[in-house]
């Protein structure tokens, strides 16, 4: 959606912070790559609100071969805003803006998270980044769902943080930067430490429980558990037992077939 440039104040080195190191599972890809399977098509791997085939449809209406897998060594965060969030406005306006939070993967040893993988005909690569801005593509192997067996059973494109703020400056520019997050009063991306107190955007949060219910007990169960708040120590199912209200709040009436699961 078009949002109108507010000027702001170009952000200083120091309130540029850096991200966890990157994910050690998966191969980087850069701008201009396209590993794209025979046909055409590009492999994408989602953790949160693609969960669900329904909800994965409404974002790629032509995917085909949806399945659900588990990509080890990885537990889910959310620990960073969401330009989008601001833009759609269904980020609250309470004290600081903090429940603006989306979702990520970051390594964790010993930890896997179910996922859902699907291929995506005629997926430009470069069209995939961008929809992803504050993300890298990384070429991630996934096992399958009942974790039997040491070797992968094949390898998708999976939305991981990018290694430094500057990085979405680099590729995108300060004038985008500060269109999704610079006017919203948001100086870091993935500068949000464990005792920032960032929380996740509320809708948000109903969209992938709910698509996360959708695509079954195994898959409803990992999303509660392996998901947690940015202190790495509250899991969403916990976070939830204290926070009813979001489960029983609605997206606006325009947002109500996209936020839903």
């Amino acid at each position: 959606q078009a949002v109108m440039l507010s000027r702001v104040a170009r952000p200083v080195a120091s309130a540029w912070h850096h991200a966890s190191p990157r994910a050690s599972w998966g191969r980087h890809c850069s701008m201009g790559e396209q590993p794209a399977e025979a046909g055409g098509s590009l492999t994408v791997i989602g953790f949160g609100s693609l969960l669900s085939e329904r909800s994965a449809r409404s974002t790629f209406p032509d995917l085909t071969g949806f399945q659900l897998a588990r990509v080890r060594g990885c537990r889910r965060v959310f620990r960073h805003p969401a330009g989008i969030f601001f833009g759609r406005g269904i980020v609250p306006d309470t004290e600081g803006k903090r429940q603006c939070s989306s979702l990520s993967v970051e390594a964790c040893e010993g930890s896997s998270v179910v996922v859902a993988v699907m291929q995506i005909p005629g997926l430009d690569f470069d069209a995939l980044a961008r929809r992803e801005e504050e993300y890298e593509l990384v070429a991630t192997p996934f096992h399958a769902l009942d974790g039997e067996g040491d070797e992968p059973i094949g390898e998708g494109l999976m939305c991981v943080p990018l290694a430094a703020d500057e990085d979405f400056v680099k590729k995108w520019g300060l004038e985008r930067y500060e269109v999704a997050y610079g006017q919203h009063g948001i100086k870091t991306i993935w500068g949000w430490g464990p005792e920032s107190g960032i929380l996740p955007c509320p809708i948000y949060l109903r969209h992938c429980v709910l698509a996360a219910e959708k695509a079954g007990p195994v898959a409803y169960a990992s999303f509660l558990d392996d998901s947690y708040l940015v202190d790495r120590k509250t899991t969403i199912r916990e976070y939830l037992k204290t926070r009813p209200d979001i489960m029983t709040a609605l997206p606006p009436p325009s947002l109500m077939e996209r936020y839903n699961g």
